[in-house]
């Protein structure tokens, strides 16, 4: 009896089993189901197909963007989002010049999630946008990244769109994906009526400009918004606009023991104007560590020789961990490559390596030479960080030199080494290893 039972349970399941696999759409028919004058069933077939990420689906996907249903265009622009392939692009580019905001907004964060290779956290394509241009300071694409022009054109139009959220979104997109093109008219959006773009725009100025691009933020450090001041603050020490120095300097004075005070101090450090040495001399005497900080690092970025002698007595008797990094990077960029070895061997260093990442980042390609040795340090950490290091400063002669960390005894390692050297690739052709 239980063995009939048995038997018949398991027919029935394979009859369900079967059922259910025959009611599932094959591929073919999702593509079919997209020319359905049904709305519905053109919008679940493009979901589907969006999951399926299969490059195929493209084309018959980007036949829809004109669909005469804005539900359907949407969810066409979210499906060829996740199918990350650059085919797609010229069908986001056509959506964003669509006539529903909806659409307009998932095109322009859809373009920058297929170029960048990121993927969204937040259903919200301004959250999205404006956590990911603030993690970096220049443009977010890699410089073998070839964005398509009709895409930046797309761009440069949706800064003169008639939803301020639109324009706010299109500048902060130029700038991750390295619209140099459209500086101009990122400098114009700097006077947009919404203090939201006005604020993106100068996030973005401060990714793809120049220091001369730069002065044109000048005048913003008297907006009325907080925020747009403050995204102007960060620009003018990314692009190091020197001219910016006086104006810095006087907001510095009206607001020193102001939270305000310490986030100009930080643009003003940045910017290595040899006009504010005096100022800076002080605050390394000043008892709050933050200030002595910023200070000892806008000494080092002036980089005048004759305060080497000075700086190494004053890193001896330094007692703060965080101060003597400081010091280490101020005296690297006064000459003394000796105190690199401080910021590469605390990369590791929960509470202090990504700091230490920054310093050494900001000094690039110019201290290559005295990074190399530690490839072969005996910490895995070292090895695995310098080895990401080496990949975002985006140096191909840095191939070789990786190479034989891709049989490194820690796997950690070793996938990070080979994840350096195919981005290096990408760059350019790796030299031929010696």
């Amino acid at each position: 009896m239980n063995r009939a039972w048995g038997a018949g349970g398991l027919a029935l399941g394979l009859f369900v089993s079967g059922v259910a696999h025959a009611a599932r759409p094959s591929f073919e028919d999702l593509v079919a189901n997209l020319k359905s004058p049904s709305a519905k069933t053109r919008l679940e077939a493009a979901s589907a197909l969006g999951k399926s990420r299969r490059r195929e689906a493209v084309a018959p996907l980007a036949a829809l963007v004109r669909d005469p249903e804005w539900k359907v265009r949407l969810e066409v622009v979210r499906a060829l989002r996740e199918l990350r392939d650059l085919s797609a692009v010229p069908a986001v580019v056509t959506a964003m010049g669509d006539g529903d905001l909806k659409v307009r907004e998932e095109a322009i964060g859809s373009l920058v999630e297929i170029y960048a290779e990121r993927e969204r956290t937040t259903p919200l394509v301004g959250r999205f946008l404006d956590l990911f241009s603030d993690e970096y300071d220049r443009s977010s694409v890699g410089p073998y990244v070839a964005v398509d022009p009709a895409a930046y054109q797309a761009l440069g139009t949706a800064l003169r769109d008639e939803d301020a959220n639109i324009r706010e979104y299109a500048a902060l997109s130029i700038g991750i994906l390295d619209g140099r093109t459209l500086v101009p008219q990122l400098v114009s959006a700097l006077k947009d009526p919404d203090d939201g773009v006005r604020g993106a725009a100068a996030t973005a100025l401060g990714k793809v400009g120049s220091p001369a691009d730069g002065k044109s933020l000048i005048p913003l450090l008297a907006d009325e918004s907080t925020e747009v001041r403050r995204r102007v603050l960060q620009a003018l020490g990314v692009l190091r606009v020197r001219e910016a120095g006086p104006a810095l300097r006087a907001m510095y004075e009206a607001n020193r023991r102001k939270e305000l005070g310490l986030r100009v101090l930080a643009a003003l450090t940045r910017i290595a104007d040899p006009g504010q040495a005096d100022l800076f001399r002080e605050l390394v005497q000043d008892p709050d560590p933050e200030r002595k900080r910023l200070a000892v690092e806008g000494l080092g970025r002036i980089s005048d020789p004759a305060m080497l002698p000075a700086f190494k007595k004053d890193y001896q008797r330094e007692r703060n961990d965080e101060l003597r990094l400081a010091y280490s990077f101020a005296l690297t960029l006064l000459g003394d490559r000796a105190f690199l070895d401080s910021l590469v061997l605390c990369l590791p260093s929960r509470t202090l390596g990504s700091r230490c990442r920054g310093y050494i980042l900001e000094m690039g390609k110019d201290v290559l030479p005295e990074l190399y040795p530690y490839l072969n340090d005996p910490d895995p950490d070292v090895r695995g960080v310098l080895a990401d290091i080496l990949a975002a400063v985006g140096d191909p002669e840095a191939v070789p030199r990786l190479a034989p960390l891709v049989s490194d005894p820690s796997r950690d390692v070793a996938d990070r080494a080979n994840r350096a050297i195919e981005r290096l690739r990408r760059i350019a052709p790796s030299p031929p290893a010696q």
